[in-house]
C-alpha cells in the first residue's frame, strides 16, 4: 500500500521542490491502493511542495458543459478532471480560476494570484499556461497519456499560430465567487473538424522524453512524469515547426 511518505519521497526524487510551481494532471486510481485515499496523495504533493510557505499546487478542474449549453458557477460546478481535483477544488483554502470550461483550483503561495485571473481565451497569455511559463513552473502528468493530459501544447498552439486550430466563442450563463449570475462570452482554441483535424500528442510527448525534457518515475503503481513548462514550450515549438504532425492528424474520409 502506498503512503504519504512514501508518495512524498517520489515526488521529491522525481524532482519535485519545496517552493516549486506544479501543474498536475492526474489518475488517482493509477497509483492502485493508497492508504487514505486521494486525501493523502494531495497532501502529499502540498508536503513536498511545500505550500504553507513557498510552493503553489494547480489543479485542472475542467468541466465542458457550457459549451454544450448549461450554466456554470465558480462555488458549485464539479471538476470532471478526477478525483485528486475535486479534493482541491473543496478545499476552503483553494482560489478557482473563473473560466467555465478551463478553470483550476489552486492552493499556496500564488493562489491568491492565479485564482483572481479573468481572462477569456482559455490559452492565451494571461492565462494559467502562461503565467506557468512567467513562474518558471513545472507539469506533473500522472497515469495518463500525454494526449489525455498535456492542454499546454494547445497553449503553444495558440500562441505559435497554428492554421489547424481556430478561436471559437461559447455564450451562456455563469455565476462568481458572490453569487452575481450574468450571461458572459468565452473562447477556446478548437481543431478544425471540417479539414478533419484530430488531437494526437503522444508522438510529441515521446519525443521529449527521448530528449531528456521529461523526467519519468514509478510511485506505486503510476508511471508519474515531471517536466518544466519553458522547456516544453521551447522544445515544442521548435519541432512543431519542422512537423507540425507531432500534434495532430487528419482523419482520411472512409
Amino acid at each position: 500500500m502506498l503512503t504519504f511518505e512514501k508518495l512524498v519521497e517520489g515526488f521529491r526524487e522525481l524532482g519535485v521542490a519545496k517552493g516549486d510551481t506544479l501543474l498536475v494532471h492526474s489518475s488517482y486510481k493509477s497509483f492502485g491502493e493508497v492508504d487514505g485515499g486521494p486525501e493523502t496523495v494531495v497532501r502529499a504533493l502540498e508536503a513536498a511542495l511545500g505550500t504553507d510557505k513557498n510552493g503553489t499546487l494547480i489543479m485542472p478542474t475542467f468541466n465542458f458543459d457550457f459549451n454544450q449549453g448549461k450554466p456554470w458557477d465558480v462555488r458549485k460546478t464539479r471538476s470532471k478532471m478526477g478525483a485528486l481535483t475535486e479534493i482541491v477544488r473543496m478545499d476552503p483554502r483553494a482560489k478557482r480560476v473563473f473560466h467555465p470550461f478551463y478553470s483550476f483550483a489552486i492552493l499556496g503561495k500564488h493562489a491568491e494570484m492565479l485564482g483572481s485571473l479573468r481572462y477569456k481565451s482559455a490559452y492565451e497569455r494571461n492565462s494559467v499556461f502562461g503565467k506557468l511559463r512567467d513562474l518558471d513552473g513545472k507539469i506533473m502528468v500522472i497515469g495518463l497519456s500525454y494526449n489525455d493530459s498535456m492542454t499546454f501544447f494547445h497553449h503553444i498552439e495558440q500562441m505559435e499560430g497554428v492554421d489547424y486550430r481556430f478561436l471559437k466563442q461559447f455564450t451562456g450563463e455563469v455565476t462568481d465567487e458572490n453569487g452575481n449570475t450574468y450571461t458572459d462570452t468565452f473562447e477556446m482554441l478548437v481543431r478544425d473538424i471540417d479539414k478533419g483535424v484530430m488531437t494526437m500528442v503522444d508522438p510529441m510527448g515521446a519525443l521529449m522524453e527521448q530528449a531528456g525534457v521529461i523526467k519519468s518515475a514509478k510511485i506505486g503503481e503510476a508511471d508519474v512524469k515531471l517536466m518544466k513548462a519553458n522547456e516544453v514550450y521551447e522544445f515544442t515549438a521548435r519541432e512543431m515547426r519542422r512537423d507540425p504532425f507531432l500534434l495532430y492528424y487528419v482523419k482520411k474520409d472512409e
